[in-house]
């Protein structure tokens, strides 16, 4: 994928949310514009009731994707990282480098030679590969992690780590059925049961590896990005039976290798299916030796676009996945594949359609985390775009950690609303997105406690995360008008 390059005028407006708004001020008894306060002879308000006793699900994050090596530069960092600046992304996805194609080799796997040891024997053997972890896309990583860990402004959390294939070269062939081992051996094919034991021995070596020659500790492991999905880049294939019987394999050379008991923290993550899509792990789920692997059952939304209904979001199929109590996190999308020569990502219109994807998650699909694809898709012409300052509009508020409340999730006609707290129901933020054409005025109305000062901030066709005046709390009740085609966040302690 590439970033979009057609340019896109936005009035005036703030990159990095740091001027007040004067067009959609509070005006008395409202916040963002009309009072909407019910007079004689107009019914009152619609109520949002954000119900702050009733919480769901937990929050882990928002990110972004650095394969290969797409990173923020110095400057588009803050745009990305900053917790007062910018979007304040926590999570960081990279790519694990098993890319072996004769015109663009990773190196990683020392030269293609495989170099490793046996220790142990008999059924106690195992294998440990020499990795070259200065491989480049790894060092892109590994700089922005440097400046990461520098700048206290700056809260990414979580680091998982995701392989598109695994290793394959015209002489190792660990994959059978690629089509073409010399030219493209990295290029669909599957992984040869026979080197089950192998990939699983370098998926273990790689994970107790990366927090020292990264810095950082290592979140969750990916077995494969899009498993279901054929193309002409690196890939690998994947069958549900496939998936168990590896995972079988791994499980008992994780073991032999200490993983489990070295890294308590570090969770797998399957499927990482092209559509939001649970199958290829249903057996593993379904398979009491097993089920506990998996800690996050992750899918991409590339079925949702706008060809038909521009603004409609599937629903994924992950019931057998939220009844096993797993976390699911959507690990890739982006606007740019669907963006043609109607938009780029710096309108309203597709980030309404990115606002719309991330409310639906989490409210009707029990999303714990939200990574975007990588960074030149949340730029434009190298600067940071209005999807990415759409994404700020939750990822900056809602910080890991937090959970999502209960509330009626469409209080009015076109409005999308959901509320967020922190770990001890002492702040919220609550976002927005009004899908309309028209402005649209309510309450929001708490259930057990009262708002402090409220402070809002916006995107629209003409505003960037843009901060909007303050509003005395002390009620448990607020009047808001939210502009036509717009995203606004309201923050405040409780």
């Amino acid at each position: 994928m590439a970033g979009a390059t057609q340019d896109s005028t936005v009035g005036g407006q703030t990159s990095d949310g740091g001027n007040t708004s004067t067009s959609t001020a509070a005006a008395p008894g409202g916040v963002g514009g009309d009072s909407g306060q019910s007079t004689t002879g107009r019914p009152p308000n619609p109520a949002a009731n954000v119900k702050l006793s009733r919480v769901m699900q937990k929050v882990e994050g928002f990110g972004f994707s650095t394969a290969w090596g797409s990173v923020p530069t110095a400057s588009t960092r803050d745009a990305f990282l900053s917790i007062t600046k910018g979007a304040g992304l926590s999570i960081i996805r990279n790519r694990i480098p098993f890319r072996e194609a004769p015109s663009n080799n990773d190196n990683f796997m020392g030269g293609g030679n495989y170099a490793s040891t046996t220790v142990g024997t008999g059924s106690d053997a195992y294998k440990s590969f020499t990795l070259n972890w200065s491989n480049w896309d790894l060092a892109a990583t590994k700089s922005l992690i440097a400046a990461i860990k520098g700048n206290p402004d700056y809260q990414v959390t979580t680091y998982f780590s995701t392989p598109w294939t695994p290793p394959n070269n015209s002489t190792s062939q660990w994959k059978l059925g690629v089509q073409d081992y010399v030219n493209a051996p990295e290029v669909g094919g599957y992984l040869d049961p026979t080197h089950y034991a192998d990939y699983a021995d370098l998926l273990a070596d790689y994970a107790l590896g990366f927090a020292s020659n990264m810095g950082v500790p290592l979140a969750a492991l990916s077995l494969q990005n899009e498993p279901n999905f054929k193309c002409s880049y690196e890939s690998a294939d994947w069958s549900a039976t496939q998936m168990h019987d590896f995972l079988v394999v791994l499980n008992t050379e994780f073991a032999k290798k200490g993983v489990f008991s070295q890294l308590p923290n570090v969770t797998l993550m399957a499927p990482e299916a092209n559509n939001f899509d649970e199958t290829l792990i249903l057996p593993t789920l379904q398979d009491s030796t097993l089920a506990n692997l998996i800690g996050i059952v992750a899918g991409h939304q590339y079925e949702y676009g706008w060809a038909n209904d521009p603004l409609s979001v599937p629903t994924p199929a992950l019931t057998t996945s939220l009844g096993a109590n797993k976390r699911i996190w959507m690990t890739e999308w982006s606007v740019e594949k669907f963006l043609g020569t109607a938009y780029t990502n710096d309108d309203i219109y597709p980030s309404l359609a990115l606002a719309k994807a991330i409310h639906s998650n989490f409210t009707s699909y029990g999303l714990n985390a939200y990574i975007y694809w990588w960074t030149s898709a949340l730029l434009n012409n190298g600067n940071p775009s209005k999807a990415l300052w759409t994404l700020a509009q939750f990822s900056r508020f809602v910080r890991p950690g937090w959970s999502r409340v209960d509330t009626n999730i469409a209080p009015t006609t076109d409005v999308l609303l959901s509320a967020y707290v922190d770990a001890t129901v002492s702040q919220t933020a609550i976002i927005v997105v009004n899908m309309g054409v028209s402005p649209r005025t309510f309450n929001l109305t708490l259930d057990t406690k009262t708002f402090g000062t409220v402070t809002a901030y916006r995107t629209s066709a003409t505003e960037n995360l843009m901060p909007l005046a303050t509003v005395a709390g002390g009620s448990d009740t607020i009047p808001i008008t939210v502009p036509s085609q717009s995203i606004t966040t309201y923050t405040s302690p409780l």
